[in-house]
């Protein structure tokens, strides 16, 4: 299996450490992995073979082989398996017996990255699982384009509404996760519309 690191990862660690926040990080980056590796565990008891293990600023992708190959059912219950993960483990932390700061990060970081993976935009699992849907009734190109837009709204509200209320969060870790979602977005824009040039030219040169 490859392994690839994302430098990023570096300058987010120091910037989290500037700000004495590092600890906020720490336990982020722990349950993003954790959360990344039962993904990777139900893909392995579904029969697919793991490709490449990518660490990044938010955590670890992992992508299979024959991948594409899978049904949708398959692919939804690997995505599913994270959020629920995190969630899950909330409520474990809920009933467990530990100091009380401790205790309302672990289940606030859990409930955070579960939910927010809910969100049904890409690259986030409930996007993917939206997207799976899709490609199911419309097929995979509209699917694609269909969600890119989507998720351009709904990246665009969720700033919005952030930006509203900053001043009183003051959650700087939010903050750099919206950057980052607006990055990979635009890293999928570009795929999207590379695929359907492709398709594009497919179906001119069928006609």
């Amino acid at each position: 299996m490859k392994i690839e690191i994302n430098l990023k990862i570096i300058l987010i660690l120091v910037l989290f450490l500037l700000i004495n926040k590092i600890d906020v990080y720490a336990i982020f980056l722990i349950f993003i992995i954790i959360h990344e590796i039962v993904h990777a565990l139900v893909g392995i008891l579904l029969g697919f073979k793991p490709k490449v293990f990518k660490l990044n600023p938010l955590g670890v992708l992992i992508e299979f082989y024959s991948y594409n190959n899978a049904s949708y059912i398959k692919k939804i219950l690997i995505f599913l398996a994270g959020p629920i993960s995190n969630i899950l483990l909330s409520l474990i932390f809920y009933f467990i017996d530990i100091e009380f700061e401790l205790k309302t990060k672990l289940i606030y970081t859990n409930l955070l990255i579960g939910i927010f993976n809910l969100i049904p935009i890409i690259p986030l699992d409930g996007g993917r699982i939206f997207k799976e849907i899709l490609t199911n009734f419309i097929g995979n190109k509209n699917a694609n384009e269909f969600m890119i837009i989507s998720t351009k709204v709904i990246l665009a509200i969720i700033t919005l509404i952030y930006s509203i209320v900053i001043f009183k969060m003051k959650n700087i870790a939010i903050f750099l996760l919206i950057i980052y979602l607006w990055y990979l977005y635009l890293i999928e824009e570009k795929k999207v519309k590379m695929v359907s040039k492709v398709y594009d030219a497919l179906s001119k040169n069928l006609i």
